[in-house]
């Protein structure tokens, strides 16, 4: 009798063991990945478009934001120094990016080059690969490269 009581007590310690295990990861994909992004400085180190390099990749500046609560937004920074405004969210259980230029205002030529290319590159991503200091993500349906494969290889700027 007591053996069959402590196989029982380790069985459920086990089971109890392994659920804490899976909640982390059965928690929203979206939130997640957004809190990763939150706040922080992303360097596009690698984009390109049916594999010729973008030029002059940009910095991505994501503000810090709550998911269920706001539009999430941040500013895209040129190598030259110009700023563009951008909406982001993370989609479909952290399965897609969607990047949106919201840029509305410029206050020179080189605002203008950054709002012109974050135009381009607005549009539905699939998650490729996303750890904790990078993250690639691949579409063929963004606004200015309709029909060719777009790659964006970030990496977190310390």
């Amino acid at each position: 009798m007591k053996k069959v009581i402590k196989n029982q007590t380790r069985t459920i310690v086990v089971f109890i063991f392994l659920f804490i295990l899976i909640i982390p990861t059965a928690c929203n994909k979206s939130k997640y990945r957004s809190r990763k992004l939150d706040g922080d400085k992303w360097i596009a180190k690698e984009m390109t478009v049916d594999g010729v390099a973008e030029t002059s990749p940009p910095e991505l500046l994501f503000k810090e934001c709550d998911i269920y609560k706001e539009s999430c937004s941040g500013t895209w920074i040129t190598p030259n120094g110009g700023r563009g405004q951008f909406a982001w969210q993370f989609r479909n259980k952290g399965k897609e990016f969607e990047l949106s230029n919201q840029t509305d205002h410029v206050h020179g030529i080189e605002d203008v080059k950054a709002g012109e290319q974050c135009i381009k590159y607005t549009g539905v991503y699939t998650v490729i690969e996303s750890k904790f200091k990078s993250l690639v993500i691949e579409s063929e349906i963004t606004s200015g490269f309709t029909g060719k494969k777009v790659k964006i290889e970030f990496e977190k700027k310390d």
